[in-house]
């Protein structure tokens, strides 16, 4: 194996000197490098724009919007839709940790984790889709995906479902924001009550 750069940029096909997330293509080989961590991948959570996006232009029929998502990932390498330029993120199994990596991270080969990087910057390599669940927006699929260097994860509890912990995993980042901005006493607004803005609300009434 051969170590790569740290944001990944050793991925990138084109154009040349970008980042993974700003670059159209990236190398989506499976096999790591040594500051890599490998998954196997259990599901897609796109985000809410990319998702109904795909699924309008579809018409809503999943074979077709199985079909967008392949042809996606088969052009890009990785899951950014060309026209909102979104990802979104995914749960997987860790399959392999690069030496770098290895007792430096908090998780072990058969983890099962949740990526919070965006689908936009991960290579994806999408094997088969098994399912599309059109009403929770989420992306059941055999798939190898790349966790760089850079990249942050959590471990999946126990005691959430793969379906819920997609659900929050998705959006954490936005009440831990409101956490980390908002005072006692201070006046909020949350535009969008989608996922992101009710787990908003939520935090900010605690």
């Amino acid at each position: 194996m051969k170590k790569g750069d740290y944001f990944g940029s050793h991925r990138v096909i084109f154009p040349e000197g970008m980042l993974p997330q700003a670059a159209e293509k990236i190398n989506n080989d499976p096999a790591i490098f040594d500051n890599e961590i490998g998954i196997d991948v259990i599901a897609l959570q796109p985000t809410a724009t990319a998702f109904r996006r795909i699924k309008d232009a579809c018409d809503g029929d999943t074979k077709r919007i199985s079909q967008a998502v392949l042809d996606i990932v088969e052009e890009r390498g990785k899951f950014q839709d060309p026209v909102t330029k979104s990802g979104g993120m995914l749960i997987g199994k860790i399959r392999e940790i690069g030496p770098d990596l290895s007792g430096k991270v908090d998780a072990a080969p058969g983890d099962n984790i949740a990526t919070l990087v965006s689908l936009s910057l991960t290579p994806l390599k999408i094997y088969e889709i098994e399912r599309v669940d059109t009403e929770n927006e989420q992306i059941y699929c055999k798939a190898d995906a790349i966790l760089f260097e850079s990249g942050i994860f959590t471990k999946i509890p126990e005691d959430l479902g793969q379906e819920l912990s997609l659900a929050i995993m998705d959006v954490a980042g936005a009440p831990a924001q409101v956490a980390i901005n908002a005072k006692p006493g201070d006046v909020i607004t949350v535009v969008g009550a989608g996922k992101a803005g009710i787990l908003c609300l939520a935090e900010a009434k605690k």
